[in-house]
């Protein structure tokens, strides 16, 4: 029986490098070739075609050899997105003058197989359009020429429509399917110079493109691109302090041996540095190999010898991370002399007292004794919870020295929560007995009690995490103990992110017996809360589902921001989203569109595909949409996606707050509703790392200006009507990010502690190296066994025509052995 053993076995190249080593390979290894892009041709904004790079003739050998390859005369931009606009666009004729190019180079060169059209940065999905109409022109201008020319054309990695990581939404794979005999997907470059360091291709990446390729190409023409090469990411200082524009270098396969095996280092490949064979770990869930060459220690945030709440353990894409979600308050108090509960000795009027806590009704004071065996001075604090906004204010005194207690801010932290306040500081008390009054301002206040003590402080704290490092010798490639010359250094990774509004509520539904507490309200419909474990008292995923008017029980609502995150069941039309006052902003299925209403007003809207979400997915993968609104005074800005971007603003008159909440016409299902301050701000950024001499560096924070500082907590408040991005010249990257100690007097044999200590929330401590002063790095690279293993993939697990490896001489020679024959096909 005859089978054709090389399905899904096919190999397309690039003649980028011109390298001894792509000579070598294409002498020795040609015959596990299939297809060849001769990257020999550069098309300008005229259309112009200019050869450039390496020339066809010094191919000629090769051409001749391997006639069962297919040779393609590679046309492309570079990158440089102005080309690709005048050639989709045919300005001055650009278009025109390409496709007349074609066909002159492939006149020049008759023996050619076709042409490779590697054409990047095209731009958004308006563009799309136009674009596959230039393909189509390709296309039919090489078939009109001679039918059996062949078309390839390289494609960027789409996960979808508009599904392009690097911007690239031009591209529709099943539009421009019918115009290509094969497509080389470029999914290489996820993680590239400029980049935090990973695989070139990761795993997750490839699955997403590959199961959506297959549904929109025809997977026999299709070539999994995979990257030969790999980065070298330098960690040990900025790129500006290395001369460097990004961290990365890119590396070939023999250039990263040399690092694992010791031949290179951070000193010009000469001493001081000590040349080290290092180490290389094997990424079992990307397939990749990597490294870190000069790097005596690290460890993950999971690794922390210690570290306090509230700070705790997330994975994220196999990384172990320490983050802290909220700030709880820290205090102490030094010597407590008394520490007495909520349970009054005596009380007037309406208190009621259970379990050590006192609330104070109509006309309620209770009162407190204590002593003090001798004179001194003492600090007072005072535990109190406000269980909502309308409970916000009691009186406390000490010997008839009264203070009022009341906060009205709705972002502050400690809404519904027990804090500690100071009665009062370095009060000179007699020996003997005093008393303590609490009495009524705002029914439905908590008082836990109080302490008398020697010195009492608080604080907000995101608590913080103790790493022990161990730096040890290395044993270099003459067999010698060895250490850095100079002295460490200490890198920290962390994710940082985009301030967001400082916190009032959130709320996902995930607590259990949610809808049984006074803190909601329906005020027209039905609404249930479905639970993925419905007899579970832990959090689980959870879907507020109805239709009418849910909201907080509370009335005083009016500069707030609003965001929900909500999905519209089968069936479902009508508008969703979110409201306070009479001002409703909503996704409007039936004219496919972000609104905001002001009562039946409608005052702007922005258009935007809404989808239903079938049955079978509505509980295990709701299609979601984000929608939010800042309101400020008299201005109402909308925002919509999960990139928070704003659509819109419009100014209302007359609007005066009221109730909030989420509001549905008809069913609908809500997995997020949030509340934060329509001015201040809580940012994601800053964090401090006490060194082991006990010295303390401060990282990440950024300058702000037209912005107050909230000492205490932390937060900025804007002072004039802008958006935040516009308070700060600095951006933040949401990709882990690193973070230089300056040179550290360590030895080799020693343990260390390194406390790293968050000052904001959602800060992930991802990482710490401790490498040599001199250099150090993060490595991924390519080897044979990844290569392999994503060809086998291609070909047995998608169906996919083969691989497409940029680019012929980066890649390890020994990965030929591992390919088939080309030129046996039966």
């Amino acid at each position: 029986m005859n089978r054709d053993i090389l399905k899904g076995r096919k190999c397309m190249v690039w003649t980028f490098m011109g390298n001894a080593r792509m000579y070598t390979a294409l002498k020795n290894y040609g015959d596990r070739l299939s297809q060849v892009g001769l990257f020999s041709f550069k098309v300008d904004a005229t259309g112009t075609i200019t050869e450039t790079g390496v020339a066809i003739s010094d191919m000629l050998t090769y051409i001749n050899k391997y006639p069962h390859i297919t040779w393609l005369l590679t046309v492309r931009n570079d990158g440089t997105s102005s080309v690709f606009t005048a050639l989709r666009e045919n300005t001055d004729g650009a278009q025109d003058k390409f496709l007349s190019e074609l066909l002159r180079i492939m006149e020049k060169y008759p023996w050619c197989a076709g042409v490779d059209i590697d054409l990047e940065r095209g731009g958004d999905y308006s563009t799309h359009a136009k674009s596959t109409a230039m393909f189509k022109n390709i296309w039919n201008t090489v078939k009109n020429y001679d039918s059996t020319k062949k078309v390839n054309i390289c494609l960027p990695g789409m996960d979808s429509v508009n599904g392009s990581v690097g911007g690239e939404n031009w591209c529709v794979y099943a539009d421009l399917n019918p115009y290509c005999d094969t497509a080389a997907i470029m999914s290489y470059g996820m993680a590239w110079a400029g980049s935090a360091p990973g695989p070139v291709s990761p795993k997750d990446w490839l699955d997403g493109i590959y199961d959506y390729a297959v549904t929109a190409m025809t997977p026999e023409k299709v070539f999994m691109g995979l990257p030969a090469y790999g980065w070298n990411w330098q960690i040990y200082d900025t790129p500006e302090n290395l001369g460097k524009t990004y961290r990365g270098t890119s590396n070939t396969y023999y250039a990263a041996k040399n690092w694992v095996t010791g031949k290179y280092n951070f000193t010009d490949d000469k001493p001081p540095q000590p040349f080290i064979p290092i180490l290389a770990y094997w990424d079992d869930y990307n397939k990749v190999p990597y490294a870190f060459p000069q790097v005596y220690d690290f460890a993950e945030g999971q690794d922390a010898s210690s570290y306090e709440y509230p700070l705790m353990t997330g994975t994220y894409n196999r990384r172990r991370y320490l983050t802290a979600y909220s700030k709880t308050q820290k205090t102490s108090f030094g010597t407590v002399y008394v520490d007495h509960d909520g349970t009054p000795d005596n009380y007037t009027g309406i208190v009621s007292s259970e379990n050590g806590i006192a609330v104070m009704g109509d006309e309620g004071e209770a009162t407190y004794s204590f002593s003090v065996s001798s004179a001194g001075t003492y600090d007072i604090a005072v535990r109190l919870c406000y269980p909502f906004w309308d409970k916000n204010g009691i009186y406390i005194s000490i010997d008839e020295t009264q203070k009022h207690f009341t906060e009205s801010r709705l972002w502050w932290p400690y809404w519904r929560s027990t804090f500690w306040a100071s009665l009062v500081d370095g009060i000179s008390l007699s020996a003997g007995m005093h008393t303590v009054t609490v009495s009524v301002d705002v029914k439905g206040v908590q008082f836990y009690g109080f302490r008398v003590c020697s010195a009492f402080s608080e604080k907000p704290s995101a608590g913080s995490a103790s790493f022990t490092l161990s730096p040890r010798h290395f044993i270099d490639v003459d067999g010698n103990e060895c250490q850095p010359d100079k002295g460490f250094k200490l890198t920290t990774e962390v994710l940082r992110r985009k301030p967001d509004s400082a916190l009032i509520w959130y709320e996902d539904f995930e607590d259990y017996g949610m809808l049984e507490t006074n803190y909601w309200q329906t005020l027209s419909g039905s609404w249930k809360v479905w639970r993925s474990d419905e007899y579970s008292e832990s959090r689980v995923y959870s879907q507020l589902d109805g239709s009418g008017q849910f909201a907080w029980n509370y009335d005083g609502f009016k500069d707030i921001h609003l965001r929900a995150r909500l999905a519209f069941p089968s069936g479902s039309t009508g508008k969703a989203g979110i409201f306070c006052g009479n001002l409703f902003c909503c996704l409007n299925y039936d004219s496919q569109a972000v609104e905001l209403w002001s009562g039946g007003t409608k005052l702007g809207s922005y258009s935007q595909s809404i989808a239903q979400t079938p049955t079978a997915t509505l509980r295990t993968d709701p299609t979601t949409y984000t929608i939010e609104m800042r309101i400020r005074g008299s201005t109402v800005r909308v925002y919509s996606g999960a990139s928070n971007t704003l659509r819109f603003t419009a100014t209302v008159s007359g609007f005066t707050g009221g109730t909030a909440g989420y509001r549905s016409d008809q069913r609908t299902i809500c997995e997020l509703l949030r509340m934060g301050d329509a001015w201040t701000y809580e940012p994601y950024e800053r964090f401090d790392v006490t060194f082991p001499d006990g010295s303390v560096t401060q990282y990440g924070k950024i300058s702000r200006s037209n912005v107050t500082w909230d000492d205490e907590f932390q937060v900025f408040t804007l002072t004039s009507d802008i958006e935040e991005s516009e308070t700060r010249s600095d951006s933040i990257s949401m990709d882990y990010e690193f973070y230089h100690s300056a040179q550290l007097d360590l030895k080799c044999g020693k343990d260390y502690t390194i406390t790293v200590t968050p000052k904001d929330i959602d800060i992930w401590i991802s990482r710490l190296f401790l490498g040599d002063a001199d250099g150090f790095s993060i490595l991924y690279y390519q080897d044979v066994d990844s290569l392999v293993y994503w060809a086998n993939q291609a070909a047995y697990h998608w169906n996919l025509r083969g691989i497409a490896i940029w680019s012929l001489g980066q890649e390890d020679l020994r990965l030929w052995e591992a390919l088939p024959k080309q030129t046996n096909t039966s």
